[in-house]
């Protein structure tokens, strides 16, 4: 099976390209960059470009769509500019993205969807329950947020309209060793994690993720929540339910570091089992 994997020279574009190769697949890295140096599996397209998508993906057998930008940048004068300039990239993408898949016959999309459609940071309002899961109901808060959800409405258009299958990958912050390391920082603070309730997924446990949904029994459009089995911090699970300030529905007893967004479904439907923890590394 050859995979375009869109957004292939980011960190996790790289990763999924590695676990593929590693598991038979051919992939072709589709980037925005220059093409200098990349090599032959390697296809330059502006993705928000319909013909430029069209042609990126002319002859592969299924994508793994993760192009994206990222979170408006604060900073600026006008902050909704950047914040309409992130929805329209991002939708609009994904629109040609999913449009090229059908074009060329494609059957099979995995794409990079958001911890955020549920509801993180939670300025808004708070979780209508914990661990958050594919139940919760969809209340983004942010332009980024919306430009997934926004892409979860178009999954459903397609797999409807296109009989196509597509599957959206929920992400947590997703995190690596090198990131680990900087973890008693993170502690010291412990508030910061409070955005999206302590919860992250390692860096190869995405790669697996997205390497096990190409080849799922599934139809139609999918939404799975990926995270990580525990949470970042070093607290215990009911001390963070305290920090929440309390009132929130659990739909169920938590373990002692148990993660407040649960991917069971991901567990059941994909096979995905998390490999990897923070707490496996050395951290001081």
């Amino acid at each position: 099976m050859q995979v375009a994997v869109t957004g292939g020279l980011g960190r996790i574009g790289r990763a999924v390209g590695a676990e593929l190769a590693g598991h038979g697949f051919e992939t072709v890295l589709v980037d925005v960059a220059p093409m200098r140096e990349q090599g032959p599996g390697y296809r330059r397209a502006d993705l928000r470009e319909l013909w430029q998508a069209v042609d990126a993906l002319d002859g592969v057998d299924a994508v793994v769509h993760l192009a994206a930008t990222g979170v408006p940048d604060s900073h600026t004068v006008h902050p909704e500019l950047a914040e309409g300039a992130t929805y329209t990239a991002n939708a609009t993408s994904t629109y040609n993205v999913f449009q090229a898949a059908a074009v060329h016959g494609i059957e099979r999309v995995v794409w990079a969807s958001s911890e955020t459609v549920l509801g993180p940071p939670f300025r808004i309002g708070g979780p209508a329950h914990l661990p958050l899961d594919e139940a919760h109901p969809v209340r983004p808060e942010t332009t980024y947020a919306l430009s997934k959800a926004t892409g979860e409405g178009l999954a459903r258009y397609f797999a409807h309209c296109r009989a196509m299958t597509l599957v959206a990958l929920r992400f947590s912050v997703v995190m690596d060793r090198t990131d680990y390391t900087a973890l008693p920082e993170y502690w010291a603070e412990p508030e910061r994690g409070r955005w999206n309730l302590w919860s992250y997924v390692d860096l190869d446990d995405v790669a697996l993720s997205c390497r096990l949904a190409l080849t799922a029994e599934l139809v139609g459009a999918t939404a799975l929540t990926v995270a990580a089995p525990d949470t970042l911090s070093d607290r215990p699970t009911a001390e963070l339910l305290d920090a929440l300030g309390g009132g929130v529905k659990l739909t169920r007893p938590l373990g002692t570091f148990e993660s407040l967004q649960c991917s069971a479904k991901a567990r059941e439907l994909l096979g995905w089992r998390p490999t990897r923890s923070w707490r496996d590394v050395s951290v001081s």
